[in-house]
């Protein structure tokens, strides 16, 4: 009977474990980082790649999506996707005028862990004549 309840509180155990993780290993939020390059390659330094994989997870998860947020009239250029959440972490983007615009990223990990919000600056120069 004992081996009994020893196997049944064994198998209870790992179903709680399997469903709703081991508190023993928490998922600790991802970390975001990225850089920003200009677009040498053109002639048009509005064109501007946001690099983000240099985030990490401390847990050694995957970065399953990454959120941006660098307001509405910036035209993604690569991926070409309508979202600014995206499965990939460079994006290529172009801002419409010469100004300095905010760009932040919030990342998520694949056990769904998010990461807190960073933000940067951004000057982006007119174009060359």
């Amino acid at each position: 009977m004992n081996r009994l309840r020893l196997i049944a509180l064994t198998v209870l155990l790992l179903a709680v474990i399997g469903v709703g993780g081991c508190f023993l290993f928490p998922n600790h939020p991802p970390v975001a980082s990225f850089t920003v390059e200009y677009n040498t390659n053109t002639q048009d330094p509005m064109v501007v790649v946001l690099d983000a994989s240099t985030s990490s997870d401390p847990d050694g998860d995957e970065i399953v999506s990454y959120m941006w947020i660098f307001g509405d009239d910036v035209a993604i250029l690569t991926p070409l996707e309508s979202t600014k959440t995206v499965t990939v972490p460079v994006l290529t983007v172009k801002y419409p005028v010469q100004d300095t615009y905010t760009v932040k990223l919030t990342v998520v990990d694949s056990r769904g862990g998010i990461s807190d919000q960073i933000k940067a600056d951004l000057p982006v120069p007119a174009p060359q004549e």
